[in-house]
Order: C-alpha cells, then sequence, then structure tokens
C-alpha cells in the first residue's frame, strides 16, 4: 500500500469516528484512472493588513528589520517591519496524526521550518524549541481544546495551577466543529483551521504564520471570520467592541488605576467572544498565566504573544452567545452563589475619620429612606494601617457600631491586603507567618538585599503599613491555614462580626518598586520580549507596582512569580473564601477581590478599581461589567460615582440611577476628596438614588434567580443586547445599554445636561417598566429622562418575580410577592422564582430551597412548585398577592383560581395600557391554576 494512500485511510478513519478531523486539502489521492493528482498549495504572500509585528517595542529600522529576517514596508500601513508567512517562518509537519484514546483527539509532531539547506529559520528572541507536539482534543460536542509543547515535555507541568472544572463527554452526530489540518504531508508548513460545520465558518485559522514555541516566548496568530470581537481583560476602553487596526493589548495584573488608555489593570482575563456573520458566536480562552500581549489586525485577525508556560486553546462553539458564556464555565468553573443581602446597596468610603463618622453615613443614608445593606470599613479601622488591627483611638468602638447596626438588618465588611508589616516583635501576625515560613521568598539569595539578614530570605516590599512588608504565598497549604486563623484570631478577639471580607492590593501591588524594592537584572524581569505590560510603565520592567519576577511560589518553591503573578488574587481570593467559610460555619459569606484570572469567580465578586468621578468613566463602567461578565465573574460592578475626583451633583445622581442596577451595587471614594454618599445631596442625588434603588429592590428576586442559573448552568447575569439579538447587526455594538438577564433593558443617561436619551430598542414586544404601556417605536429612537428617571423596559414573553421593596434585605424578605407578566406576541410568557434563605451555605446542594415557575399560555396561568430534596426546607411564609399583566387585550369576563371563580373586586383593567391586575394571596409552596374567560 502506498505511503499516501495509508496516510488517507487513517484520516478517513478519524473523520468518521469523532467527526472533528477533515480530510487534508493536500493529501494525494487515487482517481479513477489510478493516477496520482495533489491539490496544488501555494502560499500567498502577507498583505499589509495581515501583518504579524517583528520586535514591538525596538522602533525597527529598514537595515536592522531585514539583517534579522523580517520584511521591510515603509510605504504601507503599520507594522513596517513584519514577519514573512509561515513557507519562511514557523513549524512544518514531521510525522502522521496519532489518535489519543478513545479518539477524542489526536496530536501531530512539528518541527521548526527548514531552509534549502536543512538548517532552522531566524529566532526572534531565542530558546525556540526544535521539536514540537500539536495537540487537539475533543471535550465535548461544542468544546474541544489544542495546545502546542516541547515535544517529549509534560504538557500539565506548562499549565498554569489553576483548577478546571472540564469533564470529557463522548461525542454525538451533533458536533459542531470540524479540525481541519490544511496539509499533513511532511516539510509542509503546520496549518490548522477550526470550523463551523453549520456554515463552514472558519473560527480559528493559523495560515497567517508566525508561530513560535521558546522558552520564554510563544506566538501564534488567527484569522477570525468577523471583526466584531469583545472581551480580553482587564482594561478600559470606551467601546465594547474592539478596534481591528493593529491595537495591542497587554494582559498582566497589576494594581493601576483605570484612568489611561491601553494599559493592563488589576486582573488577567485571556478570553475573547466573537460574533459571526450569521449571528452564531463563539469563544476562545488562552490558559496561560504569564505575562502576554494581544494584538487586533484588520484582516481580522488576533497575534498572541506570551513569555512562558504553554499555548494551549479552549474553543466553544455556542453558538448562541450565552451558551458560550456557558461552555467556559464548564471550563473554569461557575460563580459563587452570592448571599441574598450582597444583591443590596452598599456604602463605602476610604476616608472616615472614626467610628462617629462612619455612623454618621450610616444614619444620614437611613434618615432619608435610602435602601442600605452593606456598610465597609477601609483601611482607616486599621492601628497604623497594619491586618488585624483596630485603630483603638479613633475605631476603638467599631465592634459596637458594627454589632448595633446589624440588629437593624445592615450587614458590615472590612477589607483586607495581603501585604503584612514585617515586624518581628509586637505583632504577631507576622511572627507567626514567618515562624509557618508562608512569605514569599527571593529565588535566589544573592537577589536580596545586601544589609538583610542571612537567615531571613523573605522578599520585602512596601504597601500601606509604615514598615516593609512581607507578601504570603497562598499556593502554600501553610499559608491558606495561617491566614484562616489570623482572620479567626482577629475576628474573636476584637469581637468584629464582619460579614464581608473585601481584599485589596491582591495583583500583588507594591509601592516604590526600583526604590525601596530593588529588582535585580535577570532573565525573569528582564525576559527578552518585554511585552507591554512592562513597556507602558515608568521602570519599563515587569516589576512596575509590583515585586520582583525572580521569586519563588508554592509548596516547594515550584513555581516563578514570572509565572504566577497573575494568579495571586485568584490564589487570595480561593484562600480568603475558604477561610470565611470556616470562620462562618453554615454561612455563605462573601469576598471581594481586585485583581482576578480566569475562574475567580468561583470565590470572589469584583470592583472595577480605582475609577475616575467622569462622565466618560461612568459610560465606559458598562463595558467592564458585561466583559466581566462574559469572564464569568457576574458579580461586579465599579465605584458608584467614581474614587478618584470630587463627584458632581448632576453625575452623581445619574450614576446612582446607573449604580442602581450593577450586580455589585456600592458608593465609595477616596479621602483626598469630599464624601459622596447620595445624602450629600438629599433633594437631588438622594431622592433619584432612592427611586431606582427601590426599583433594584422590588426586582431582586429576579436577580437573585439570574444568579441562581449562573451558578447551576452558566450564562451571564448582566448581558449585552447582542446575546439576546445575535442576528441585529445594530444590537452588536450597543454598549450603552444593558441587559439584566433576558428580560430588563436598563437604558441610562450617560451625558451631562441631557434630560433625553438616544437608545435602541430591539425588534421585539417591550413594554415601559413605569407605566406597563407596550413600546411602538422600535429601533432607533429618543427618550425622555428627567434628571429623577431612568429608562425601563421589560421584554415581552418573560414573567419576572418581584417583591415589594424595603430599607433592607433583611425587611424586603419579609414582604410579599408580585409577578409582572408582559405578554409577547403569541399572548404567553413564561419564568420561575428560585428562593432558598438567602445566606446559608450550600442550600442547593443541601435541597433547602424551592423553585416556583410560571407559564401564561392559552389564556391560562399555571403555577409549579418544586421543592430541593430535603425536606427539612419549610417553603416560603410570603404570599404572591399582586400579579400585573402587560398587553392584556381586554377586560376578562371572569377569572377562576384552581376552577373556583374570583370575585370582580379581585381583578382591574387598564383599558389604556392593556394591563390587567390580579389581587390575590396565593400561597407560594402550593401549585396553581388560573384561568381567564
Amino acid at each position: 500500500m502506498k505511503k499516501w494512500t495509508k496516510i488517507l485511510i487513517s484520516v478517513i478513519l478519524l473523520a468518521i469516528v469523532v467527526t472533528a478531523i477533515v480530510l487534508p486539502i493536500v493529501l494525494p489521492v487515487e482517481n479513477e484512472s489510478n493516477t496520482t493528482t495533489e491539490a496544488a498549495t501555494t502560499v500567498a504572500p502577507n498583505p499589509t493588513n495581515n501583518r504579524i509585528e517583528c520586535y514591538p517595542f525596538q522602533n525597527m529600522a529598514k537595515g536592522n528589520c531585514t539583517s534579522a529576517g523580517c520584511l521591510w514596508d515603509s510605504k504601507n500601513q503599520h507594522p513596517n517591519c513584519y514577519l514573512p508567512d509561515s513557507s519562511v517562518y514557523g513549524y512544518e509537519i514531521n510525522g502522521t496524526v496519532t489518535d489519543l484514546p478513545n479518539q477524542m483527539g489526536f496530536t501531530l509532531n512539528l518541527r521548526r521550518r527548514r531552509a534549502a539547506d536543512d538548517s532552522t529559520t531566524f529566532s526572534l528572541y531565542g530558546g525556540d524549541f526544535d521539536q514540537v507536539t500539536f495537540e487537539v482534543n475533543y471535550y465535548s460536542d461544542s468544546t474541544l481544546g489544542f495546545r502546542f509543547y516541547p515535544k517529549d515535555a509534560n504538557a500539565s507541568e506548562l499549565r498554569p495551577p489553576v483548577a478546571l472544572t472540564l469533564t470529557e463527554t463522548p461525542l454525538t452526530d451533533n458536533v459542531l466543529y470540524e479540525t481541519r489540518m490544511v496539509s499533513s504531508e511532511n516539510g509542509e508548513p503546520f496549518n490548522v483551521q477550526i470550523i463551523r460545520k453549520s456554515s463552514q465558518a472558519v473560527i480559528f485559522d493559523t495560515s497567517l504564520g508566525g508561530l513560535t514555541i521558546a522558552e520564554q516566548f510563544l506566538m501564534i496568530s488567527t484569522k477570525l471570520p468577523t471583526r466584531y470581537l469583545y472581551g480580553f481583560g482587564e482594561n478600559t476602553h470606551d467601546n465594547l467592541l474592539h478596534d481591528m487596526r493593529y491595537k495591542m493589548w497587554p494582559i498582566f495584573s497589576r494594581g493601576q488605576a483605570p484612568g489611561m488608555r491601553d494599559i493592563n489593570v488589576y486582573g488577567a482575563q485571556p478570553f475573547y467572544m466573537a460574533s459571526e456573520e450569521d449571528g452564531s458566536s463563539h469563544g476562545v480562552f488562552l490558559f496561560n498565566s504569564h505575562a502576554m500581549d494581544v494584538t487586533t489586525m484588520p484582516y481580522p485577525g488576533l497575534t498572541f504573544r506570551a513569555i512562558g508556560g504553554m499555548l494551549e486553546f479552549f474553543v466553544f462553539l455556542g453558538p448562541e452567545p450565552e451558551s458560550v458564556v456557558k461552555q467556559y464555565s464548564d471550563v473554569i468553573g461557575k460563580t459563587f452563589m452570592p448571599p441574598y443581602f450582597a444583591l443590596g446597596f452598599q456604602l463605602s468610603r476610604w476616608g472616615y475619620r472614626n467610628t462617629s463618622n462612619l455612623k454618621d453615613a450610616v444614619d444620614r443614608t437611613r434618615d432619608l429612606e435610602i435602601p442600605h445593606d452593606v456598610q465597609y470599613a477601609d483601611i482607616d479601622y486599621m492601628d497604623a494601617r497594619k491586618d488585624f488591627t483596630i485603630d483603638p483611638v479613633n475605631f476603638g468602638d467599631l465592634p459596637a457600631l458594627v454589632d448595633e447596626v446589624k440588629k437593624d438588618g445592615l450587614r458590615f465588611g472590612i477589607i483586607l491586603d495581603p501585604a503584612i508589616a514585617h515586624e518581628r516583635t509586637g505583632y504577631l501576625p507576622f511572627k507567626r507567618g514567618n515562624d509557618d515560613k508562608v512569605f514569599v521568598q527571593w529565588a535566589n539569595s544573592s537577589y536580596k538585599p545586601e544589609d538583610q539578614a542571612a537567615n531571613d530570605n523573605n522578599l520585602y516590599g512596601r504597601v500601606w503599613p509604615i514598615r516593609e512588608t512581607a507578601f504570603p504565598d497562598f499556593f502554600k497549604t501553610k499559608t491558606k491555614q495561617w491566614w484562616t486563623e489570623e482572620i479567626r484570631i482577629f475576628r474573636e478577639d476584637k469581637k468584629l462580626n464582619f460579614d464581608i471580607l473585601w481584599i485589596d492590593m491582591n495583583e500583588p501591588s507594591n509601592f516604590l518598586t526600583g526604590t525601596l524594592l530593588q529588582c535585580p537584572t535577570n532573565r525573569w524581569d528582564d525576559p527578552p520580549y518585554g511585552t507591554m505590560a512592562a513597556h507602558v510603565g515608568a521602570t519599563g520592567r515587569l516589576s512596575e507596582k509590583t515585586i520582583c519576577m525572580a521569586s519563588n511560589f508554592g509548596e516547594n518553591d515550584e513555581f516563578l512569580h514570572y509565572e504566577v503573578h497573575s494568579l495571586y488574587g485568584y490564589s487570595h481570593a480561593m484562600a480568603t473564601q475558604s477561610a470565611l467559610r470556616q470562620i462562618l460555619p453554615g454561612k455563605r459569606s462573601m469576598v471581594l477581590s481586585r485583581s482576578t484570572f480566569a475562574g475567580s469567580g468561583k470565590y470572589a465578586g469584583h470592583w472595577l478599581g480605582d475609577n475616575y468621578s467622569t462622565w466618560n468613566q461612568m459610560a465606559n463602567s458598562i463595558i467592564g461589567m458585561i466583559e466581566f461578565n462574559m469572564f464569568n465573574i457576574p458579580y461586579v460592578g465599579p465605584d458608584i460615582c467614581g474614587f478618584n475626583l470630587n463627584a458632581e451633583e448632576e453625575m452623581c445622581e445619574r450614576w446612582m440611577e446607573l449604580g442602581a442596577f450593577y450586580p455589585f451595587s456600592r458608593n465609595h471614594n477616596s479621602f483626598f476628596f469630599k464624601d459622596q454618599d447620595p445624602a450629600q445631596w438629599p433633594d437631588t442625588v438622594a431622592v433619584s438614588g432612592r427611586k431606582a434603588l427601590n426599583i433594584r429592590y422590588r426586582l431582586l428576586p429576579y436577580l437573585y434567580t439570574l444568579f441562581y442559573d449562573s451558578h447551576t448552568i452558566g450564562g451571564t447575569v448582566v448581558r449585552p443586547l447582542y446575546h439576546e439579538y445575535p442576528k441585529d447587526i445594530s444590537a452588536r455594538s450597543i454598549d450603552k445599554q444593558f441587559m439584566w438577564g433576558p428580560a430588563l433593558l436598563i437604558s441610562p443617561v450617560l451625558e451631562e445636561g441631557k434630560l433625553s436619551v438616544d437608545v435602541y430598542i430591539p425588534d421585539d414586544v417591550w413594554y415601559d417598566y413605569y407605566t406597563g404601556e407596550r413600546i411602538e417605536v422600535l429601533g432607533k429612537t429618543n427618550l425622555y429622562a428627567p434628571r429623577d428617571h431612568i429608562n425601563l423596559h421589560l421584554r415581552g414573553g418573560y414573567i419576572l418575580p418581584a417583591q415589594k421593596p424595603a430599607l433592607n434585605t433583611m425587611l424586603s424578605r419579609q414582604n410579599n410577592f408580585e409577578l409582572l407578566v408582559p405578554l409577547n406576541g403569541q399572548n404567553s410568557a413564561s419564568g420561575k422564582l428560585f428562593w432558598d434563605d438567602g445566606e446559608s451555605a450550600n442550600t442547593i446542594e443541601d435541597g433547602l430551597y424551592q423553585i416556583n415557575s410560571f407559564e401564561l399560555k392559552a389564556e391560562t396561568l399555571t403555577i409549579k412548585v418544586e421543592k430541593g430534596s430535603n425536606n427539612s426546607w419549610s417553603g416560603i411564609t410570603q404570599l404572591l398577592d399582586t400579579i400585573q399583566f402587560m398587553g392584556w387585550s381586554k377586560n376578562p369576563t371572569s377569572v377562576a383560581v384552581n376552577g373556583v371563580i374570583l370575585g370582580k373586586d379581585s381583578y382591574s383593567y387598564n383599558e389604556t395600557n392593556q394591563n390587567l391586575f390580579l389581587s390575590y394571596e396565593f400561597n407560594m409552596n402550593d401549585d396553581f391554576v388560573v384561568e381567564f374567560q
């Protein structure tokens, strides 16, 4: 049998079994006359809008560009110095396809491209691996992965130390993708394509070339089937859609306020989504924790550059946008379930002078009847800004205040930073931690300062305490135990009964790197490829605003900070959630973290950092909130009214209206600036804020149910319009409006002096939230928006559970329920309510909950109750006493509940707005059938 025939048969068999490999187009085949033909293959030069830049940040000139092996063209658009295509640079086929066990994927050996004399092509940054394994894994009908690693290397050791939750599911006949090797002939350029079977859209395509697998430099480029690209983080930008004109985004955690453009801030989120021509969506996750850059290209395309680890991608085929997010959550884990009180309004300030000053903020908020569920204390409460201490002069009575306000239903959160003051005498948290060796160590003792003791290898920086600080290594078991015990001792000794831990500065952040902390020159702090993250900093080094890369992490010092820097906040959040669950047994509690990585949503929520009190940053907060929902961290929001600068009255009023619809809704600012809690403007901000927050509190049962879905099956809580209308081209670029789930559209005013707002209403059935009246004008329109009003619209076809609002959730949860029932074009609607006690841990796993489902169809409303498996769940004590139907065509002649006709006084009809109101006391633990004649 001929060599090529053997290859062809093996590939056909693979395709038959897994339906995921398509015949490589360059394989010879036998025609009917038994003569051999080959498919012609030509490699076209890269067009100017498809260039992979050589040596970013080095201001290349023609001479040093071409002498380095790159191409030069100064007449066309950026970049001028760029790589040759895959016929010259990259990798080539060096073997045959080998099936993985159960034929759930395959491997293929590659080697660096050879010149005519069999020598390897030029190297960009050195350390290139000549032999590389390409591996494809089929995880399910909708998810696959592929990765590149040095031949004979253990791929699992190149992964970040982050637990994935992925399970392999046998493939069916409904596989959504094909993996196509454009060639499998030895010596041919390597090129793989991931194709959507239904449309043949090529959603990942490496034919741009540039593939590099080296010790400290990885690079890959892909064509994209669309310009509608979303995601990557964490950074700030003015549009949800990405600019595809060679825009580079650094991904590397840094304690950087989001005031500047094009820079990396607190977290690392290497995930993107794309909306294809036919409305299908896909997502791609690069599982790598090293510093990296992502560059858009106008082709359209993307180039990924990373300084270590492995190029391992997970691809999610959707095809619905929400399905993509759910499939992503199957890999990185579902979000934590927040306690109900965490959905209430929250208040904070860095700058409370003492307990009395903090209490004044609580009192004036309550006096103006502004709903308020959580109060925070920032580092002001600490003694000399040291963790696990209380300032005895100004905050000595804080524990008593916490106990007092909690009686009225308020909850309390405190801030804890990871950096621990270096005080060997008198400060026991450091002493105990140092004795247990929990702190980050220098990778080489020769790197530490000359005046540091020989028996002390801790790396010291400077954060908030007056003295230098040590940094806990949360990858160590001993560190997690130490952290838990310090929190326990602090809570018990000080009798400070907090409910929330707010963890800050965990990028990790460090002050005065380059002066007080000197990072010696080495290959980790100064890698061959510097990354944009280094080049936008004042020092031009990766250690900008953090600790040195040449430091050790892990149980056995197996990781360098260089490798796991962007995981510090992730490991900190995981340790803190575990600590709270142990210290507050049986309670769900909550962690709020500044730094995040993929999967952080399992352990913590996130606020968008030290933003500015500007209209622009208020608008950008919507983009950040939407992106973090895509990243599976739905409990997110910015500092309402801004952290930096003095908040202006009108802006803060509009921001409070918008902030009432953040999943995490908190007003917080800096001591450098004036107080900005809503009561500072009792006649404007307080009034408008109270109005918007009362709507929020009314709709909390719906919001809580959305979080239940996100926690159990995945998906967003807040989402962009295109997630619900993926085929609507106009919806794909909307980023000044957003939705709660599928049913509530929020359209805030984001410009100064405006009393109306330009909005986009998708082609569907919509109702004004305030009047219940159906909206007749769809598409682009302008809506009236006085200062105390935020436009809200309900989507027909969805039933929203609601509850009468109150000053906090302890009180509102005691009120009766309502249903909002906007009808769709078929006069039907459906929805559900998830309910538990709101704060116990593991209520879902333990069966201590119930789900009430609602369906309106053919003028019959059906209510069904499904209780959890635990018989000790006592059910819901509150009643459902009001149902509002919107779009009801005429007044019914009779209404019957479970066959019993109600009196006429049980319902009323507004003919003008076509709203029907039903008043009846439904027991929430029973099934009902409501029939309308």
